[in-house]
């Protein structure tokens, strides 16, 4: 890349220290969460990943372990870090429906999923579904704060990168376009949604709430911690606090 190339792009972190950062920010959500999980019991990841989620149930919990997801590991915490996720069998599907009886599951959870899913509803749905009477959802999204977070961290750390990109292309076809990116910022939800404010507006807790309860009953609401977006540098650490979270998981019975 070169001497210039690398001080224009330092912000963009390495996959192995997003890595890090996911994975610190995994530990502290699981920990607030894990306790309502039904132990010895069945456990159902849907949008796994690469499992970290099942190693944590199948090893903690002493769950049997079920993952799901459309690119079986090639997202989450445990692509780059070796010897971090053991071995699990990961079934390729999507969240709107899944390839399961009704009532299969003890434990239905599912963590940064549902604002990816093309149909957050259905998605539900197929949650209520194959959850047992008795059993335990879980389901964890990002907030509003983590798309503020998201919002400062891009003007922070690639305005600079889109500039220089746009100068680079000023007598190319591709120039005007490059020149649009300097204003427009990402959406986590992308390609669902293309900016960051249907993020904000999408991402309250309020919201969330109100979409879980069409097709759940909540029992708990937990806002396990406060952090930076992990693609970027860390302006301030990871920490619990009392009137921000950057997620939001809801603990949910069965509905019908």
């Amino acid at each position: 890349m070169g001497v210039i190339g690398n001080i224009i792009y330092w912000p963009i972190s390495k996959k192995e220290k997003v890595e890090k950062y996911q994975l610190n920010i995994r530990d502290h959500e699981w920990k607030a969460i894990y306790k309502y999980l039904i132990s010895q019991s069945n456990f159902l990841d849907i949008g796994c990943g690469a499992g970290y989620a099942m190693m944590r149930a199948k090893n903690e919990l002493n769950c049997s372990v079920t993952g799901i997801d459309p690119n079986p590991g090639n997202h989450g915490v445990g692509r780059y870090v070796k010897k971090l996720v053991e071995k699990v069998e990961i079934k390729k599907g999507i969240a709107e429906n899944l390839p399961y009886e009704n009532n299969s599951f003890y434990n239905v959870y599912s963590s940064h999923v549902l604002e990816h899913v093309n149909n957050e509803k259905k998605a539900l749905e197929e949650i209520n579904r194959v959850l047992k009477m008795d059993g335990i959802a879980v389901i964890g999204m990002p907030t509003s704060t983590m798309a503020i977070l998201n919002l400062i961290s891009q003007i922070l750390f690639t305005t600079h990168i889109k500039v220089y990109e746009f100068i680079r292309s000023m007598f190319k076809p591709t120039s005007f376009r490059n020149f649009l990116k300097i204003f427009s910022i990402n959406s986590h939800s992308y390609p669902r949604a293309k900016s960051i404010w249907y993020d904000i507006n999408h991402y309250r807790i309020s919201k969330w709430k109100k979409l879980i309860e069409t097709e759940l009953i909540i029992q708990e609401t937990i806002k396990p911690v406060f952090y930076p977006y992990p693609d970027y540098p860390q302006f301030f650490k990871l920490h619990k606090n009392l009137f921000f979270s950057s997620s939001v998981f809801f603990i949910c019975k069965k509905k019908n």
